[in-house]
């Protein structure tokens, strides 16, 4: 089994990170002994800072339905349709 702790150091370590690494992976089922996402947030990058504070977790893509650029990077063309009828503003 791979140690995270220690690829997160390293990686770390060797990169000079000044912030947490994050690791995603796309998969057609959940991954065994990781709890689903709980709540909403306001964009798919919401998720990576909730990963970089140290949760593990996993998502569907209706939770990612808030948010249009990270709905069509993922190829989530429902999600496409339903936000063509709102108005959208990037926030910083």
């Amino acid at each position: 089994m791979l140690d995270y702790r220690s690829i997160e150091q390293r990686l770390s370590s060797e990169l000079g990170l000044t912030r947490r690494p994050i690791a995603i992976a796309f998969g057609d089922t959940p991954p065994a002994g990781v709890a689903k996402f709980e709540g909403s947030v306001p964009s798919g990058c919401s998720f990576w800072r909730l990963a970089s504070e140290g949760r593990t977790f996993f998502t569907v893509p209706s939770d990612h339905y808030n948010c249009p650029i990270g709905s069509y990077t993922h190829n989530m063309s429902s999600c496409m349709r339903r936000s063509a009828t709102r108005r959208w503003t990037p926030t910083s």
